[in-house]
């Protein structure tokens, strides 16, 4: 049996939205982890939704991570702007953690 294209949109449209909805509750999650670690959030981002992007704020416990071997530089650039930037990760909870670092 085919099923109608409404249901099929309504059984898409379940899963989209349970994947979105589980999204906020990883990044939900992570932020209090962080807040109980003294990082200060800065943004959210659900664009992939099987592992959201956390933004804080550089401080010197990224720099620890970083000593660690607990998070990572991913990219290195000059901005116009800014001048020259790097940006570091670590994973949370399913998280990507993300932090921009200026003039370095």
């Amino acid at each position: 049996m085919l099923m109608s294209t409404t249901h099929l949109r309504t059984h898409s449209t379940r899963q989209v939205n349970a994947a979105v909805l589980d999204a906020t509750h990883k990044a939900a999650r992570a932020i209090e982890a962080l807040s109980e670690n003294g990082f200060t959030v800065t943004d959210v981002e659900l664009k992939s939704v099987s592992r959201p992007t956390i933004r804080i704020q550089t401080s010197g416990q990224c720099h620890t991570l970083i000593a660690k071997g607990e998070a990572v530089y991913f990219s290195f650039g000059k901005r116009e702007r800014v001048g020259q930037y790097r940006e570091g990760q670590f994973q949370l909870g399913g998280c990507r953690i993300v932090w921009t670092e200026i003039g370095n």
